[in-house]
């Protein structure tokens, strides 16, 4: 089960949700809790028996409706869990048929349907400490805040920038009211994926700004594809602005330099 942020979008991100489960084991139901559910994947928390197994059968249920989730799943990884109590099961999904995937698709998105919790970012005031904003952002689930942040206000975009999860991030970007002062503001963020600079790079609503652009050349995590592409019609000015900005690639650094040195 893939966890690198950079991994495809509709299979990797992770939606960390809470999501009440039930796993077989010899014969048993053992209660327990779905997290970081993937179109791949999903992590089990809970009080589980030792086993051998190599597969486990289990349920996912829906936080909303009648909504359950028959699914099988190959034990890529056991370890007690971070609470100190139970186990935790890293499981990858086999047998997927199309049954089964479809009712996962129909899971995942009630999870980005159900609402966020009311007034949770609008109890934040002017000048909130990064540890306020932290905690108000870890109160609302990840499925939540992925779904706040596609539609966001202009004062709850402030705050969702703040954000360290990638898939909320890019939700902003899909924004339709985000802004070309947001989107600067935005690239600044370290925990920006390269698919997201992409994004940003190729939104048709501000891909022609040059600070923008400049910023995602210099980003830790852009592609060099993507840094060529927003930089491929810089003219010799703005080259020599952007060599002169600490963190670029040093393969595009040398390929600007000699822009500037040709006649």
């Amino acid at each position: 089960m893939s966890g690198h942020p950079d991994d495809s979008h509709r299979q990797g991100y992770r939606f960390r949700t809470g999501v009440r489960a039930e796993v077989q084991f010899g014969g048993q139901l053992f209660p327990c809790e779905a997290q970081n559910i993937s179109r791949s994947g999903v992590l089990l928390v809970g009080e589980f028996p030792a086993s051998s197994a190599e597969t486990v059968d289990f349920t996912l249920k829906a936080p909303t409706g009648r909504l359950t989730v028959e699914l099988r799943g190959r034990i890529i990884r056991s370890r007690p869990s971070g609470g100190g109590e139970g186990l935790s099961l890293a499981l990858e999904f086999v047998d997927m048929d199309e049954t089964r995937r479809d009712a996962l698709e129909v899971l995942l998105a009630r999870l980005l349907e159900t609402p966020p919790a009311a007034g949770t970012l609008d109890s934040l005031k002017p000048g909130a400490s990064p540890a306020e904003i932290k905690h108000a952002l870890e109160a609302i689930a990840l499925p939540q805040r992925i779904a706040l942040a596609s539609r966001a206000s202009l004062k709850e975009r402030e705050i969702l920038r703040q954000d360290t999860n990638a898939a909320v991030l890019e939700a902003l970007v899909h924004n339709p009211s985000f802004t070309v002062v947001e989107a600067r503001a935005l690239a600044g963020s370290v925990y920006l994926i390269s698919a997201t600079l992409e994004s940003l790079a190729t939104n048709a609503r501000f891909k022609d700004d040059e600070e923008l652009r400049m910023a995602i050349a210099v980003h830790p995590r852009v592609s060099v594809a993507t840094a060529e592409k927003v930089t491929a019609d810089f003219k010799v000015p703005q080259v020599k602005k952007l060599l002169a900005k600490p963190g670029l690639n040093q393969l595009l650094r040398e390929k600007l330099f000699r822009r500037t040195t040709q006649r």
